[in-house]
């Protein structure tokens, strides 16, 4: 998992601003009335946001499960001049790290990866340990109704330079998760087109378990925000972000 696709993700992701992305996260931080300087981010991808919010001049550490969007990111980061990056393999339910941080995020549904709610719990255990008194845990998830209404079972294709991609979506709703298989061709240095597979898994999870297991951890000052807003978040929106505080 992961491997092949981190040869392809920014090409399949270039219509994400993640500028804007980070300049919302960049926001909600200035919200906060305790500065923040040092982030740990997990579920890092191959470094977009981490590469936008290094250029705002935050320290970053991030983590990511796949070895393969590391070296992407890291080679990003180079490519960029950015220096105020340090790239660790890990698992964000597991992560264990001798720092703590002025703020923990995982962004672009990161958590939706994570297999079970007790995982998701570990997660926040995981963020909480890493990070100081008062620190910001920030992170979003896909709800349940884009899965259902927006995503679906549907399928994509993507015709792009050197690259061609069927992207299937296989939902099991009952069970409270969508299969995302993609097949696809990528052009090679000769003019060959080299082929991949893979399969990738989604879980869906409410706002109010999710909330749950944040009170349930003492988090405090804990928000719910409609993704790109400062509005009330809730399962009917496609993208909610959670803020608390620890």
């Amino acid at each position: 998992m992961y491997q092949d696709f981190s040869k392809i993700y920014d090409a399949l992701m270039q219509e994400i601003d993640y500028a804007q992305w980070a300049d919302y996260l960049f926001r909600i931080m200035l919200n906060h009335p305790k500065e923040i300087t040092n982030i740990l981010e997990f579920g890092c991808g191959t470094g977009n946001i981490t590469c936008e919010l290094a250029k705002k001049n935050f320290q970053l550490t991030a983590v990511d499960i796949s070895e393969d969007m590391l070296v992407v990111a890291d080679e990003k980061a180079t490519q960029q001049g950015l220096h105020n990056i340090s790239f660790f393999l890990g698992d964000m339910s597991s992560f264990q790290i001798e720092q703590t941080f002025d703020a923990v995020i995982a962004c672009c549904d990161a958590v939706n990866y994570l297999t079970s709610i007790e995982q998701v719990q570990a997660f926040l255990y995981c963020s909480q340990l890493a990070l100081k008194d008062r620190g910001l845990l920030i992170f979003d998830i896909n709800t349940s109704s884009k899965y259902k209404e927006k995503i679906g079972d549907h399928t994509f294709t993507y015709d792009l330079e050197d690259l061609f991609c069927s992207w299937q979506n296989n939902p099991n709703f009952k069970e409270g998760y969508i299969d995302y298989e993609l097949t696809f061709f990528v052009e090679g240095e000769d003019g060959r087109y080299d082929r991949y597979a893979e399969t990738q898994r989604q879980y869906l999870y409410k706002v109010e378990d999710i909330y749950r297991c944040l009170k349930h951890l003492d988090y405090k000052d804990i928000k719910i925000y409609n993704f790109g807003t400062f509005h009330q978040g809730s399962n009917h929106n496609d993208r909610v972000v959670f803020v608390a505080e620890k």
